[in-house]
C-alpha cells in the first residue's frame, strides 16, 4: 500500500515521460492523466487514466496527499 506524496496541476515532465496532473504515490509513479490509455497494461508502475478522468479527479478533490493507493496485479 502507497499514499499519495505530491501533486503537479498541470503537466509534469519526468524521466519516465509527460505526466499530466499527476497525483504522485511512489517516487516517480503517479496517479495521472494521458491522450491515450490502451485497454491493456503498458506502463512500468503508474495508473494511467484518460485528461478527462484526471482533470474530474482534481475537481472533484479526490485523492488528495495521504490517500491510500493499493495497486494489485
Amino acid at each position: 500500500m502507497f499514499r499519495i506524496e505530491r501533486t503537479v496541476d498541470g503537466m509534469d515532465v519526468s524521466p519516465l515521460g509527460e505526466l499530466w496532473r499527476p497525483r504522485y504515490f511512489y517516487g516517480g509513479y503517479a496517479v495521472h492523466g494521458d491522450g491515450s490509455v490502451p485497454p491493456y497494461p503498458a506502463s512500468h508502475g503508474c495508473v494511467r487514466i484518460s485528461d478527462a478522468a484526471i482533470d474530474w479527479v482534481w475537481a472533484a478533490n479526490q485523492a488528495p496527499i495521504g490517500t491510500e493507493v493499493d495497486i494489485y496485479g
